[in-house]
């Protein structure tokens, strides 16, 4: 259990840690997006087999960048109801929700206490692979949850969608909740890899 000094010198890490991260999100936060544009575009290749997918890309809305998807429907049912074919729509999320990701699982990550330095840098590197995970569990489904809602509203009133439903869940709070579980794994997984009893014990 942390000490009242450690549990300071870690929040304070977590908040220098955010702040430069933050300070890095405004001048490189639509080329981090455009990084991840290509897997956004895979994914949803994969996902959407009910639409033809005719662009992702990055675009602004009211002065903010956000991702944009344009499609076409294909013929479709939800619940009962059928969805005519080539209805076009397009919708949009903000790239400041794929940039609260790293803000949070990396200064968690960062910030957590460790022995060394090195099973610092460790838990960094974990960190990696499930924020790559959670930019993929949000983005592009936040874009099908939204282009299903417009369905429903439109044709196919009070059925149920699990996009719609992971889509409120991230904007509901789920976004940040996923974020620290990401950060959580990262430290577990760094602990695993590099174990306290591997370091080298110090005789007096």
């Amino acid at each position: 259990m942390m000490n009242q000094r450690a549990l300071l010198e870690s929040a304070g890490l977590f908040m220098l840690a955010y702040l430069a991260l933050l300070a890095l999100a405004l001048p490189f936060g639509n080329a981090y997006a455009e990084f991840l544009l290509p897997l956004y575009r895979w994914e949803l290749g994969h996902l959407a087999q009910d639409y033809h997918i005719q662009s992702v890309m990055l675009g602004e809305s009211h002065g903010e960048g956000v991702v944009m998807l344009s499609l076409l429907t294909r013929y479709s049912v939800i619940g009962t109801h059928v969805i005519p074919p080539d209805i076009s729509i397009s919708c949009s999320t903000l790239i400041g929700h794929a940039l609260q990701h790293p803000l949070l699982t990396l200064s968690l990550a960062v910030a957590w206490p460790a022995t060394t330095s090195m099973q610092k840098i460790v838990q960094l590197c974990c960190a990696l692979p499930f924020l790559l995970l959670l930019e993929l569990l949000d983005i592009p489904l936040i874009l099908l949850g939204s282009a299903q809602d417009l369905l429903i509203a439109n044709f196919a009133p009070a059925s149920d969608s699990f996009m719609v439903g992971w889509m409120n869940f991230l904007n509901g709070g789920g976004r940040p909740a996923l974020s620290i579980f990401a950060a959580m794994m990262a430290v577990i997984c760094g602990r695993m890899f590099f174990p306290e009893h591997s370091q080298p014990s110090v005789k007096r």
